[in-house]
């Protein structure tokens, strides 16, 4: 055996020896960078929930479930009537919502997230908490 196939064992192994935690940093790399994507991904998706939630409440204060006099919209004065199981239903399925309560009583279930609206209700004109909640 000469010197020289000696040292080209050594630099191998050495190269092995180097080449290992160089593959430990890239896999931390990469399971780093997937954690970082999927909290992107969810806190997208919340932000998004959050964001059809603040819609549908706006268009139901200010044309949805409002008071009509012939052709005369009152934004912010509620119908209450109007705010039945098919309101909420529709406006479901129209925004892609899992859950979507829509009432002037505080929901007793749990849900993602709740907002609410002042508005005008009934025809003494008391001021009331629209919630708009899903999910």
């Amino acid at each position: 055996m000469t010197v020289r196939n000696r040292y080209r064992g050594f630099a191998s192994l050495d190269a092995l020896a180097s080449l290992v935690p160089i593959l430990l940093m890239l896999s931390l790399l990469y399971q780093a960078s997937s954690a970082m994507a999927e909290d992107s991904r969810d806190r997208m998706s919340r932000q998004q929930t959050y964001d059809k939630l603040v819609s549908i409440a706006d268009h139901t204060v200010k044309s949805g479930a409002v008071v009509r006099e012939g052709d005369i919209r009152h934004p912010n004065w509620i119908d209450e009537s109007l705010l039945g199981d098919g309101y909420a239903a529709s406006l479901r399925d129209q925004a892609s919502l899992a859950d979507l309560y829509i009432g002037m009583d505080e929901p007793e279930a749990e849900y993602d997230f709740c907002i609410y609206r002042l508005v005008v209700a009934g025809e003494e004109k008391a001021i009331r908490r629209l919630f708009v909640c899903g999910g």
